[in-house]
């Protein structure tokens, strides 16, 4: 019984020793609410989703091509597109078009800044927000950035409400 209970206590460290490394080998960016205007310069546009008429995981991440960061999002290659060198005016135009596809209502898009590490902008998010009738809530995304190794990681998925709500609809029965 004490082989087996040391054992655990000596998992159980190796874990918290390995996951306090993964966070404290990246570090989180923030982001800010942020206007078309605001938009100038080349982009790198990296389009997220709408891999089906009923997807609503869709979401465009905005990469300046002055950016210190190469953005890359963390999912397979088959979930996302990228486009490199688009005019600002092209790259807006083609992110407020892509998160509208498919057959949800989209009834704003919203766009927020992306900052690096010392305040800059890496580049800009755009997300669709839907009518809460038609799918359940505005927003249904979750985005959040991590500065690792000199790139910076993407990490795209729906709320847990909106998985929960759209694991209940898929389930036989209903």
């Amino acid at each position: 019984m004490a082989k087996v209970r040391t054992i655990l206590w000596g998992l159980a460290l190796l874990l918290a020793l390995s996951t306090s490394q993964a966070y404290a080998a990246s570090k989180q960016l923030m982001t800010e609410s942020a206007g078309q205007a605001a938009i100038t310069g080349t982009y790198t546009v990296l389009l997220y989703g709408c891999r089906y008429q009923d997807d609503i995981e869709n979401a465009v991440i905005l990469v300046s091509e002055e950016s210190r960061y190469p953005v890359e999002i963390y999912a397979p290659d088959t979930r996302y597109k990228v486009k490199k060198g688009l005019d600002a005016q092209k790259a807006l135009a083609e992110a407020n078009a892509f998160v509208k596809c498919g057959v949800h209502t989209v009834w704003q898009t919203q766009m927020r800044r992306i900052r690096d590490d010392n305040g800059g902008t890496i580049g800009y998010e755009v997300r669709p927000l839907y009518f809460p009738y038609d799918v359940g809530a505005a927003d249904v995304l979750l985005i959040s950035y991590a500065l690792k190794d000199g790139k910076v990681m993407a990490y795209i998925r729906l709320t847990p409400a909106m998985e929960n709500r759209l694991n209940f609809q898929r389930r036989p029965g209903f």
